[in-house]
């Protein structure tokens, strides 16, 4: 059952009855225009674009920190906007695999060579070993030598490979802490914090730069669960952010919580916005419009002096136009009312959203009459 009663209140059918009723008599050949003014028909208050508010994330926000300690003796430089060359601020771009900062290597190098002697000296161990037991092997087998000499030349052989490939990991242990006195890039985007400056001594595992990837970014809203049913994944939405009047962005939704989240009892919704031009920025405000969210149950209204009873034949009319031969006449339409909201009524059916009728002089009209538009 439509919640809005079919015909108008008794006072409102009283209200139109008095003053508004209309005259069916054909409009006099000649006449002027009758001076009128429009109304464009709109959705009653409840039925407007539901609008959310939201939070502008990264795509992917990483803190990048060194693996080990050390002084930085390096920073990745950028160009300033006066063309200075300065360290990497704030809102600058990285390239993917780049070197944002480095650590004093010296301590590092000196422990890789010293690994790396260390392999090499094991695998010369390795081939010594090999070659004695290569001889012990072939007089064992003309049953020339003792089982106990046979075994300790193969027990040496054994320990020289376990020594080569515990020299290997030292070394690549070694190499691992010497590549990471050079901090990389993950991925290309932009700068959103640095905290070390050259000369500062940093310890292993703290963070040191912070990146963000904003070619795509993600807005993060909250609805009640009466608002669930208006979304699903996939669907487009429409993002404004004050930040950038007049830039309107295609947002898509990409999750929904499966629970509420028990401070606020709402659910998250998460939208993903390309962002090639790096306009939107993390942290900024931004409107989201539920598109087609005017549900089609919701009735117009229009003023109430654009509503016209007319008694004789008991229905309701407005006055919209048509044009014949470069003049505008006045057209009716017939309309089903609802309930007086305030000054306006509800109409339930017969205009669509957009149009534009008649508000004031309606009265004064008949179908026919030729109207001229004022201010």
């Amino acid at each position: 059952m439509n919640k809005y009663p079919i015909a108008c209140s008794l006072g409102l059918l009283a209200f139109l009855a008095a003053g508004c009723t209309t005259r069916h008599v054909a409009a006099v050949a000649g006449e002027p225009p009758k001076a009128v003014r429009f109304v464009t028909v709109r959705y009653a208050n409840a039925a407007e674009p539901k609008k959310y508010s939201a939070i502008i994330a990264p795509d992917a926000q990483v803190e990048l920190s060194f693996r080990v300690s050390g002084y930085v003796v390096d920073l990745k430089s950028g160009q300033a906007a006066d063309g200075r060359v300065r360290a990497l601020e704030p809102g600058d771009l990285v390239a993917a695999g780049k070197v944002l900062g480095r650590l004093r290597r010296t301590e590092f190098q000196a422990t890789a060579d010293r690994a790396r002697s260390g392999r090499d000296e094991a695998q010369a161990a390795l081939t010594q070993a090999e070659l004695d037991y290569g001889r012990v092997a072939k007089l064992w087998e003309q049953e020339s030598i003792t089982k106990p000499a046979y075994d300790a030349s193969k027990a040496r052989l054994d320990m020289a490979r376990a020594k080569l490939d515990e020299a290997a990991a030292q070394l690549r242990e070694a190499q691992v802490a010497l590549d990471d006195t050079d901090l990389r890039a993950p991925f290309e985007g932009v700068l959103v914090d640095r905290k070390v400056e050259l000369g500062t001594l940093v310890a292993a595992g703290a963070a040191a730069f912070t990146v963000a990837d904003l070619r795509v970014v993600k807005g993060r809203f909250n609805v009640p669960d009466s608002a669930l049913g208006d979304f699903q994944l996939g669907q487009d939405l429409e993002i404004s952010v004050d930040a950038l009047p007049g830039r309107r962005f295609k947002g898509r939704v990409i999750s929904m919580a499966a629970s509420a989240d028990p401070r606020v009892l709402s659910f998250q919704i998460e939208v993903s916005i390309a962002n090639a031009d790096l306009k939107l920025r993390s942290g900024m405000i931004a409107a989201v419009e539920l598109a087609g969210s005017r549900e089609k149950s919701h009735p117009l209204q229009v003023p109430v002096d654009a509503l016209v009873y007319d008694a004789i034949r008991d229905r309701y009319l407005v006055y919209g136009t048509e044009q014949r031969r470069g003049s505008t006449y006045a057209r009716e339409i017939l309309v089903r009312p609802g309930p007086l909201s305030g000054s306006s009524v509800l109409i339930l059916s017969g205009l669509d959203p957009g149009q534009r009728v008649v508000a004031s002089g309606a009265n004064l009209l008949r179908s026919g009459d030729p109207i001229r538009e004022i201010e």
